[in-house]
């Protein structure tokens, strides 16, 4: 499409796409939401497969929604002005997880498993959260004035900095909510508003990127939508519970000492998985930031899956921590669905990184986004694992351990990227961060030595390998073929060889006594 009128088509269908997200998330409001009164195996098994399921489709749709949004986003920007905004963006994911303070999943376990009261609780983290937040706000916009003063940010990556940055009230306000709907097993209704609220941030998004506003337009979008979701969350628990603050007086201290750690841990997680966004912007600057970036909004699609999945499992695996063949359960079904997902994802993005991404992002991003891709899908399969045992570990009540797990592998990875980004740029910190990856699987591992629960990981994760390596011999056997028709064939190998193994079953989301 010629450029004139690629800036009007955009606010055209922006505006189509942005009216019906506001239409959609209307009607989620007006819908009501109740905790589970039914407390059966079977009951609960239930609510696991629509927690998963119903997530993980709303996932799919935001997914593609978003990766429409973000192959034109990405057209239009390039990779020196999308690195503007993933600095920012990066910058945000730091203040996030102090904000939070691992306050929503403490809410989610202990109304799930000892059923508190739940407007003290509520109360005392959102007190919590608003101190928290009017800390962040100014700390987030100085470390962005830092890098501006040593001239490794533009005036426009600051300004998109500060828009986030007041994005955190709403931010936090959401995650408040979010965690009675986990407390409640209502993740299938968080998912359709998070769905909601994401075609949303694309159609605002198109809106003001066709306008001209660049990188300060998706900031302005993501921000409008985070508030929108706010106001769909809360309006079906009520909205009286944002009065509560001085009934939690009681439960301040209980919530900073439980979430504090997990705060700390989310802190670290964060760090080793993106620390590298800040060292390369500060040695090889704003477009290496761009093509790096890119390459994890590949990954950043894939994290749907845990995100469904896991956080379906969790209030479920809070209440079997007392029983440890029940928690060995969930833990093999939670990893036999990731794995199942995360196996086919590796092949074919390794293998298929280059033509993919000129496909879909353009030939201004070959080759280091797709070299940087081909690199950083092998910490899939391993970030899936990690996520699940640190779950689990936090229904044990351990959450404390974590912590020096997270630190050993923040300063890994710290010292591996500083010592290696200098002289391999960014393909070393691609591979630093699956290293991290396999350090922080062993510190895990240590955690859980005792509790005879890693050996539930193995079988789960015998018929997808199987399977993924026939989809890696199928596409090296079609490898004259054009990828497309190649992957989808492998596909079909790699779907039918599950199957006939028995990988694909009932059992990934109803129990077996020997799962």
């Amino acid at each position: 499409m010629p450029e004139a009128t690629l800036g009007p088509a955009m606010v055209a269908a922006g505006s189509v796409i942005a009216v019906l997200a506001a239409g959609y998330l209307a009607i989620l409001s007006g819908r009501p939401v109740a905790p589970p009164e039914l407390r059966t195996e079977a009951a609960a098994r239930g609510r696991f497969t629509r927690n998963a399921l119903t997530p993980l489709l709303a996932s799919g749709f935001d997914r593609a929604v978003f990766w429409v949004f973000w192959i034109v986003a990405l057209r239009v920007l390039g990779p020196p002005r999308y690195g503007e905004y993933a600095f920012a963006i990066n910058l945000l994911t730091y203040f996030g997880a102090l904000t939070d303070f691992g306050l929503g999943t403490v809410l989610t376990r202990d109304i799930a498993r000892r059923g508190v009261d739940l407007r003290p609780r509520f109360g005392a983290g959102l007190v919590i959260r608003l101190r928290l937040v009017t800390l962040s706000i100014p700390l987030m916009l100085g470390l962005a004035l830092i890098y501006y003063a040593t001239g490794s940010v533009s005036e426009a990556t600051v300004v998109t900095a500060a828009i986030l940055a007041a994005g955190l009230l709403p931010t936090a306000l959401g995650q408040a909510y979010a965690s009675v709907y986990g407390a409640w097993e209502r993740m299938d209704r968080r998912g359709l508003v998070a769905a909601g609220a994401s075609a949303l941030t694309v159609g605002l998004g198109l809106v003001l990127l066709g306008a001209g506003t660049g990188v300060i337009g998706l900031a302005i979008a993501g921000t409008a939508s985070g508030t929108a979701s706010l106001l769909v969350l809360a309006r079906p628990v009520g909205f009286d519970l944002l009065r509560t603050g001085r009934q939690g007086l009681g439960h301040r201290r209980d919530l900073l000492a439980s979430g504090f750690p997990l705060m700390l841990n989310g802190l670290l997680a964060t760090a080793f998985v993106q620390l590298d966004i800040l060292i390369l912007q500060a040695i090889e600057g704003t477009t290496v930031v761009g093509h790096y970036s890119a390459a994890y909004k590949f990954i950043n699609a894939l994290n749907a899956v845990p995100a469904a999945v896991v956080l379906a499992a969790f209030p479920l695996m809070a209440r079997a921590a007392e029983d440890p063949e029940a928690l060995g359960r969930w833990l093999a079904r939670t990893w036999r669905v990731l794995i199942s997902f995360a196996a086919p994802a590796v092949v074919l993005l390794f293998a298929y990184a280059q033509p993919l991404v000129g496909a879909l992002l353009g030939e201004e991003f070959l080759p280091f986004t797709a070299q940087a891709l081909a690199i950083l899908i092998w910490f899939l399969p391993l970030s899936y694992c990690n996520g699940t045992l640190q779950y689990v570990v936090i229904s044990l009540d351990r959450q404390w351990w974590l912590t020096p797990a997270f630190l050993v592998t923040t300063l890994f990875n710290v010292g591996a990227n500083l010592a290696l980004v200098p002289i391999f740029g960014f393909l070393a910190a691609a591979a630093t961060t699956i290293a991290s990856e396999a350090v922080l699987l062993v510190m895990l591992a240590w955690i859980l030595r005792r509790d005879q629960l890693l050996r539930r990981l193995l079988e789960p994760a015998l018929r997808p390998t199987l399977a993924a390596g026939c989809l890696a011999v199928t596409i090296w056997l079609l490898r004259d073929l054009p990828w497309i028709p190649a992957a989808a064939a492998g596909l079909v190998i790699y779907g039918s060889v599950l199957a006939l193994s028995g990988g694909i079953s009932r059992s990934m989301f109803t129990p077996r006594g020997d799962d």
